[in-house]
């Protein structure tokens, strides 16, 4: 569902300032969350944010520095269907057609060069690889 027509159309070709890894703009462009965290800790900031400030991320527009399949799985799993990575991996591009998600990248790759990516390459549960990022992510704090 690449580059489909959606309310986001002008979004798609933003770009993240130098420093951040993660934005989520709403449909006028105004950022109302940003963040320069590494892995997937920006997304569990943002589901934090999300559920802190009630919103909907249906009405929201997400960029992201890197989407592996992983942050692709807690991309949809919070809810957004408007999508832009700087660097895409092919497992997530695959996630988000299988999600009807609008999506565009500045870069595709085969697979992040990452564990997190080798370690779902075979995991299609959005569900179980959120389970298991939150565990890392526990045991990592």
């Amino acid at each position: 569902m690449e580059l489909d027509v959606s309310p986001f159309d002008s979004f798609f070709s933003r770009t993240l300032p130098p420093i951040v890894s993660l934005e989520m703009v709403d449909s006028n462009g105004t950022v109302v969350f940003s963040t320069t965290g590494k892995w997937l800790y920006p997304l569990f900031e943002l589901e934090l944010f999300i559920k802190n400030h009630s919103l909907n991320p249906k009405e929201y527009f997400l960029h992201d520095r890197i989407a592996g399949k992983a942050a692709a799985a807690l991309t949809y799993r919070l809810g957004f269907k408007n999508v832009k990575a700087d660097m895409m991996s092919s497992l997530a591009a695959h996630l988000y057609d299988k999600h009807n998600i609008h999506y565009s990248y500045e870069v595709l790759v085969d697979r992040i060069l990452c564990q997190t990516e080798t370690l779902f390459e075979h995991l299609d549960d959005e569900q179980e690889i959120y389970s298991i990022v939150e565990s890392r992510r526990a045991k990592s704090s």
